[in-house]
Formats: C-alpha cells, structure tokens, sequence
C-alpha cells in the first residue's frame, strides 16, 4: 500500500509540474537585483549571506507576481562553484527548481529515469522549519532542484532573512506574471541526447519541431529546434541547435558562453504593450525588426492591425482567432549570451511562434538584399 500511495504522490507531482525559481550565477548580485527592481518591476523579498550565517555566498530572493528568482555571487575567492561558473559562461542561470511533494521518492524514480544525480535528498533548516532539496545534472553546467518547502513557514528557504524594508523603492506594475517557458542552446547533435533525458526524467513530449537545416545548398535558417512540454503544458522547454553550415545566434551563445546552457527565458505579460513601453522607459533594449516584417504581416492578415505592433517593436503569429505578441531584450550582460523574451498569449493561444522564425528571416534577408 505505501509503494502505491507513493506512486501516487510522483504521479501527482509530474502531472502538476511547474517551475519554481530559477537561479543565476552572477559576478555582483546586488547590481543585478538592482537592474531587475529598477527595470523589470522585482520586489526583493529575502537575502542570504555572511550576514545570516551563509558564509560563501550572497543570495537575493526577488519575486513578480508568480516569477521567482535567485540572484548568486560568491562572497570570497574560495567560493569556487559560483566563480568558476561566472568565470566561464559569465552571469547566466545555473539552476531551475521544481517543487515535489515528496523529494526522495521522486529523487529516486527520476535516476531510474536515467537522471544524472549531483546532490542526494539534503535537508537544511532552521527557526522557521526545514527544507529538502535534491540536484541533478542538465546541460554542461547546469541543475535542476527537486525542492519541498511543506515543513517550513519563512519567507523562502533557511537561511534567507526578509529584507523588504531596505529595498522599498516602489514595486513598478510591469504586467510580468510568470514564467512561460525557458530556451536553452545546444551543440550541434546534442538535441536527441537532452531531448531523451528530460522526456524520461519528467514524462513531458516533444509537441513541435522545427528543422531548418542547411540541405542541398538551399539558403536556410541553420537551427534544429524542438518543444518539450509537460502533460500539463506549465512545464515548457525549447530547445535548439544550430548546423554546420551557418554561423546563427544558437552557435554565437554557444561561443559566448562557452558551452551549452539556458539561452533565455520567457516571461508572460498580461499587457505586453504597456510592459514594453514600461521596460524601454526604464533602459532596458529590445531588438529591433525591420518594417518589412509588418508589411509582410499585413498583407498576409489583412485584418490585423499592426499600429500598436509597429509602434512597440512587437512580434505576431496567428494561429485560427489565436495571438501570440513576443519581443526580446538584447543580451542583459556583457556577453551576447543570456537574454529575456516577453510574452502574451491571447485566445488561449498554445503554440511557439514557430512560424516567426520563418518571417523574420525572410524580413532579414530582404532587408539586406534591398541595401
């Protein structure tokens, strides 16, 4: 009966699986808080370091609306996991956590899965209650956190200590509700490798694929792309890898970050619009598309209105009575690697954009052809 009830409660977690916060490794974590809470509208909630007993690090626990993250530095030279990470690939993310009900039983299905394990089931606490958590290997240099907060009552994990007060700057309405899906970029012929592992580990599907490989000398995007989602489509995963024959962004990440890893992440807005016209406002930079690309929306929907598009730089793909608006920051570091895509699902639209990829190339191409 146990070994049922167990079964049970992993089937539970898979089936309501989401992500939880993601992690990055950066060189200064209070500059980068500061850019998310000036920029992107981020409370900061709770922090960790010498300060509260956490002697190699220092940790900001920042929030908007359901999006968590956690930004790392070391806070000595000897903190050598964060400042290889940093040294290497630059600030980016180095860990995705998922919330489970129960870590070690979950733990132990997904390294029967075939998971790589780094971190066995650990529990840490202290006033407040305990946490458990458990890491596994992604990508060259990432993790994923099988994390379970039930037993603990504080603000995020043991600890961190609630520090709202000293960063009450006024919380900015930027419209950003959650995370939608996260990209990450591959070597050539790693896709099927990752493509496998996460299907097995989390019972997720590959919905979409999207090949456009250079064959028979017919002038192509160069980038093998696939979607990976989750049975109840919260879990979303893109992943992409360039071909031999072009020199495209995925294989320009791969460079810049030295390695494979998590390329950007997504994040919904209930108001694209005005998130974009809050963002620019507050300096972030979005790349910019040539107006070739709306004339040939408009003449391919003309039913569209484009004003607002054309206006806020905002991509569209039409799917039936179904839109998708998107944009994407450029890179938010000094490398060209890690950078933040925006968001809106209208009409319970539940594709990828896929066929953007195809339009923006053709407005590329047509672009430079006419200069």
């Amino acid at each position: 009966m146990k070994n049922k009830n167990l079964n049970k409660i992993i089937e539970s977690d898979l089936l309501n699986i989401k992500y939880d916060y993601i992690e990055y490794y950066v060189g200064m974590a209070k500059m980068v808080v500061y850019w998310h809470v000036k920029a992107l509208g981020f409370k900061v909630v709770a922090y960790c370091g010498p300060e509260t007993g956490v002697l190699d690090r220092c940790s900001y626990y920042i929030v908007k609306n359901n999006i968590k993250l956690v930004i790392t530095s070391a806070s000595q030279p000897s903190s050598y996991k964060i400042v290889s990470f940093v040294d290497l690939h630059g600030n980016g993310i180095k860990k995705i956590a998922i919330e489970v009900k129960d870590v070690q039983s979950f733990f132990k299905t997904v390294l029967e899965s075939g998971a790589i394990p780094l971190e066995h089931p650990t529990v840490i606490s202290d006033n407040n209650g305990s946490v458990e958590y458990a890491t596994i290997k992604i990508f060259d240099d990432n993790e994923i956190v099988l994390i379970n907060y039930n037993d603990y009552s504080g603000d995020f994990m043991p600890g961190y200590k609630n520090i709202e007060s000293e960063w009450d700057v006024g919380e900015e309405n930027t419209e950003l509700e959650k995370i939608d899906h996260v990209a990450c970029a591959l070597r050539l012929n790693e896709i099927n490798l990752w493509e496998s592992y996460i299907n097995n580990i989390f019972l997720s599907k590959t919905v979409k694929q999207f090949d456009e490989r250079q064959t028979g000398g017919k002038k192509k995007i160069g980038i093998l792309l696939k979607v990976l989602q989750s049975e109840n489509k919260e879990m979303n995963n893109v992943l992409v890898e360039p071909d031999m024959a072009n020199k495209t962004q995925v294989q320009l990440f791969i460079d810049q970050n030295y390695g494979s890893g998590i390329q950007h992440v997504a994040f919904s807005s209930t108001n694209i619009f005005k998130t974009v016209d809050i963002l620019r406002t507050n300096g972030v930079k979005f790349t910019k598309y040539p107006d070739i690309y709306y004339d040939n929306l408009s003449a391919k929907y003309p039913h569209l209105d484009t004003t607002l598009l054309r206006k806020h730089g905002v991509l569209c793909d039409v799917l039936n009575d179904a839109l998708l608006f998107q944009i994407f920051t450029a890179p938010i570091g000094d490398r060209a690697t890690f950078f933040y895509e925006i968001i809106q699902r209208v009409n319970e639209y539940d594709g990828f954009g896929l066929d953007n990829i195809h339009a923006l190339f053709e407005a590329m191409e047509n672009e430079l052809m006419t200069k």
